[in-house]
């Protein structure tokens, strides 16, 4: 068994703080649109890897959705971006959950490199100014709470 795969199988949660800035890219989203980090200056962001196989991801989507939707109004995104997989999957995928946020495709891994990405479902929240202020690894239903508080304390800033 390989790490990421313990990683997945365990349903551990590892939430940890950071100052660094987050790498740019720019991916296109399952309409057919570019998305930028650039274009989310200016608010708080957070950046959800998830893939279609991944049992815990599908049980972070609709937490990831329902944030979105409360805090939305005060300049919070979310932004989901699909490893691993082919648009046909992701669009499977989301036909049986579908969310309010946008979602992109990484084909060449480029940004789950530039983020090391380790395991599946990965979070990081990005301050206004650009910079990761927390890294979220794993998903239960435990750390919603801490999402939240994290999200809070961004917005207020």
């Amino acid at each position: 068994i390989s790490m990421l795969s313990l990683l997945l199988l365990t349903g551990n949660v590892l939430a940890g703080q950071t100052m660094s800035p987050a790498p740019a890219f720019s991916l296109t989203d399952l309409r057919g649109s570019s998305v930028s980090l650039d274009q989310y200056r200016g608010k708080v962001l957070f950046i959800a890897f998830w893939a279609p196989w991944c049992f815990p991801c599908r049980e972070e989507f609709p937490e990831l959705d329902r944030m979105h939707k409360k805090f939305r109004n005060d300049g919070f995104e979310v932004l989901g971006i699909c490893e691993d997989t082919t648009e046909l999957a992701a669009s499977l995928f989301l036909k049986n959950m579908p969310v309010s946020f946008t979602l992109a495709m990484d084909p060449r891994r480029s940004v789950a490199e530039a983020y090391r990405l380790t395991n599946l479902p990965s979070g990081y929240l990005i301050d206004r100014n650009g910079m990761i202020r927390h890294r979220y690894r794993g998903f239960d239903k435990s750390v919603v709470q801490t999402y939240e508080n994290d999200i809070r304390s961004l917005l207020q800033r």
